[in-house]
């Protein structure tokens, strides 16, 4: 078209016909609603940040929009409208985090490092899958551990709390991803019962004031109280034989009551923190102290508890524990085991106080081994032995309590084992150690020295969990070989096969069982829970045996505390040493409760999904029923709503177990979708391994234990 020519001044030129002037249309802006990648290729967007296209495209880093505020609008019309099933929730989540990755991925390679952009399905790549590229497992991996190892961050009272990985609490936030499908729990309330909080410990806080060591001795009780105290407490199996020689003890004893102001005041806190473990022991198994307190001034049971604590820690600070001495280690260790039965629950404080064990134990040498040092007496240095092995052990479960990393390493110590000797074959005046007992002797050094076999791998297993590094599963193949291993060189009268085994024998013979069990069983939890997910894409299991070693082991947990509770109560053969099921035992129970929880809930998905009649019978068939889960959570969740006036955990744990109970079918009621129950029965991957049998050192680079 001509273009209209005009005068100077922008009229029309002459013998140009005049047009009207026209009005200027407004034109709506239309912002780009997909994103570039999709408006090129003229593809249909999801509108989503990244969008589906991308994502499938393994370019989900570059995905973007043309107008910035795009970006903003997405993230709140994601919000309002979260996914209405739980498959889409997991998946959307997962494709968050593989975009945070790829753009690290991305930065990586500014700096000479490139990598793959992941996908969803590279994710949960099976162990046997024969990609040739070294690319690949790396991929997997990193998709693996980002999800996972990055523990858990809470934040209550304003006050922010980690815990690894593999604790109770962040496997019940995994779970939490599951809330919309399992329904809102009720709000978080106001703790109002003041049972349930509990102060820091003494000896860190300073709420307990300094006393001269006559004040101190003032504070003794007779010695018709000491000696009925002192015997109860030496009785306990397991307990004085590990920390104490007791004639030579006994002989300390007798020589302080014929001259009391003789002994070192570490040794009187070791006494008094004697007498506050025993009248704690016999209050927490329902012991009458009536006529023991009688003749005291304090006779209420707690008051002495807190009285004979009281003193323990005014002989530490008095004896200057800062500078470990002669009983140091025992008087922190029993102060510890002490606070320890202040609560239910899982204390951080008293977690601190061990830490003072750990590091008053390294500083007098207790992590090497007494043969390196020609001035350690034999007798010293076998004492030696023994209480150092019960702190690794303590250090281990202590600190998968808290979800934190283990203060003792392996590589930190090289403190032999204790020889299998009675306290009658040894004394000070021994210049050299007689030859150990035979192992069919069953001692309390048998004893303990086949739980520290067991905690040694648990160890190894426990900082593979906490690394910051990737484990390949070739790694955990190995680790759970030398697990069952441990297991195979346990003494005969320690072994344990079926949940039946506890439940016969002496008393003391089967807490010791229990306590080996629960090990073993709690390290295989925490070995395979990493690698205990289904395929988002088929509901099916990649490793399936790890998922098999989860179920199995939270199931004997579970049946294991059924079996205490049961076998605890009133008359029955393990009611005296109910005071044993504290807090550290009671945590293998949480762990064991969640693991359970949160394969109910990929049940769950997969059945709403209509995925888990994709399950074929040529997979690894384990023996759990979905009834046979939901029987034992409902006695587990009776448990732990009885004790939910004392403990925190137990309340939290109660409240998630409901929730999922009243959710997931009856166990007499047909699933909702008609699936059938064997449906849950199984976990099959094409191409990985069914079975233990199955896996060639080529796969995995070596065989499975074949135990089931």
């Amino acid at each position: 078209m001509e273009a209209l020519s005009t005068s100077e001044n922008g009229a029309p030129a002459e013998g140009v016909q005049s047009q009207q002037p026209t009005k200027s249309s407004k034109q709506r802006f239309k912002p780009q609603l997909s994103c570039t990648f999709c408006r090129n290729r003229k593809l249909k967007c999801d509108r989503q940040l990244p969008c589906e296209n991308c994502v499938k495209r393994n370019s989900a880093s570059t995905c973007t929009y043309v107008h910035g505020q795009r970006e903003r609008s997405s993230q709140v019309s994601k919000s309002s409208n979260a996914p209405k099933d739980v498959q889409s929730q997991v998946r959307h989540l997962e494709e968050l985090v593989i975009s945070l990755m790829n753009r690290t991925a991305n930065n990586t390679a500014l700096s000479g490092n490139p990598q793959p952009p992941i996908t969803p399905d590279e994710s949960t790549v099976s162990t046997s899958s024969n990609a040739t590229t070294p690319s690949s497992d790396q991929v997997a991996n990193n998709a693996v551990d980002t999800e996972e190892s990055f523990g858990r961050i809470s934040i209550e009272d304003n006050q922010l709390n980690y815990v690894g990985q593999s604790h109770w609490a962040a496997i019940l936030d995994n779970i939490s991803l599951l809330k919309d499908h399992l329904g809102a729990t009720e709000a978080p309330q106001k703790e109002t019962n003041s049972a349930l909080g509990t102060q820091g410990p003494d000896l860190l806080v300073g709420a307990v004031r300094s006393a001269t060591k006559p004040e101190i001795m003032a504070a003794l009780p007779s010695r018709s109280v000491m000696d009925v105290l002192l015997m109860e407490f030496l009785s306990v199996p397991d307990m004085g034989c590990a920390l104490f020689h007791l004639p030579s003890f006994m002989r300390e004893y007798n020589r302080f009551w014929a001259n009391p102001s003789a002994m070192p005041i570490m040794w009187i806190g070791l006494l008094f923190c004697i007498l506050s473990l025993s009248v704690q022991f016999r209050t927490l198994s329902n012991k009458s102290l009536s006529g023991i307190l009688t003749e005291q001034a304090i006779r209420d049971p707690g008051d002495a508890i807190n009285n004979y604590r009281e003193k323990t820690v005014q002989c530490l600070v008095l004896g200057n524990y800062t500078e470990p001495g002669p009983y140091t280690v025992e008087t922190l260790l029993l102060y510890y085991v002490s606070d320890h039965f202040r609560s239910s629950d899982a204390q951080f404080g008293t977690w601190m106080v061990f830490s003072l064990v750990v590091r008053a134990a390294m500083r007098l040498g207790y992590h090497r081994d007494a043969s390196h040092f020609p001035k350690i007496s034999v007798f010293r240095g076998e004492i030696q032995r023994r209480i150092w092995h019960m702190i690794v052990h303590l250090d281990l479960i202590n600190s998968l309590q808290v979800g934190l990393p283990r203060m003792i390493r392996d590589n930190s110590f090289d403190t032999q084992e204790p020889r299998n000797l009675l306290d009658e074959d040894f004394d000070e005046n021994t210049t050299q150690l007689p030859p150990a007992r035979p192992n069919n002797e069953l001692t309390s050094i048998v004893y303990s020295n086949a739980k520290h076999n067991t905690t040694n791998v648990f160890g190894m297993i426990v900082d593979q969990s906490n690394s910051t590094n990737p484990i390949s599963y070739e790694e955990v193949m190995r680790l759970d070989k030398l697990l069952h291993e441990s297991k195979a060189r346990l003494p005969e009268p320690l072994k344990v096969l079926t949940i039946e085994d506890l439940t016969s024998g002496a008393p003391h013979d089967r807490i010791r069982k229990l306590s080996i069990d629960l090990t073993f069983q709690k390290a295989r939890c925490v070995l395979h829970r990493k690698w205990f997910f289904p395929k988002k894409s088929t509901a099916i299991y990649p490793y399936p045996y790890s998922m098999k070693t989860c179920l199995d082991a939270s199931m004997r947990i579970l049946q294991t505390q059924i079996m205490i509770n049961d076998e605890t109560a009133p008359g029955k053969s393990l009611h005296d040493h109910k005071w044993k099921t504290s807090s550290l035992i009671t945590h293998d129970f949480l762990l064991a409760a969640m693991l359970l929880c949160l394969y109910l809930g990929y049940s769950l998905a997969a059945e709403e999904a209509e995925q888990a009649n994709m399950q074929t019978d040529t997979g690894i068939r384990v023996q759990w029923s979905r009834d046979d889960i939901l029987r034992d959570l409902q006695r587990s969740y009776l448990i732990w709503e009885e004790m939910s006036s004392t403990s925190k955990d137990a309340k939290k744990v109660a409240k998630a177990l409901k929730a999922m109970l009243g959710r997931v079918p009856s166990p007499a009621a047909p699933s909702v979708n008609g699936i059938r129950q064997e449906a849950f029965k199984l976990a099959y991957t094409a191409g990985a391994p069914s079975s233990c049998e199955s896996v060639s050192c080529d796969n995995i680079g070596l065989a499975l234990i074949a135990y089931f």
